[in-house]
């Protein structure tokens, strides 16, 4: 019974003709709040180097 319902996945996400398949960068899918959070760590990042720097000055 596991290996009829493994076959039929394995049916539904092959692709059956490779000239179908869409080529990539390679690079990994990121999705959008991803990214958001991404950029907002770096902008955090950003920020506390910017404070410190401004606590050495003084």
């Amino acid at each position: 019974m596991f290996r009829c319902f493994l076959a039929r996945v394995r049916e539904w996400v092959s692709v059956a003709d490779p000239e179908e398949r869409i080529d990539g960068s390679g690079e990994a899918i990121v999705s959008p709040q991803h990214r958001r959070s991404l950029e907002a760590e770096w902008e955090l990042k950003r920020l506390s180097e910017y404070a410190e720097d401004r606590n050495r000055e003084q």
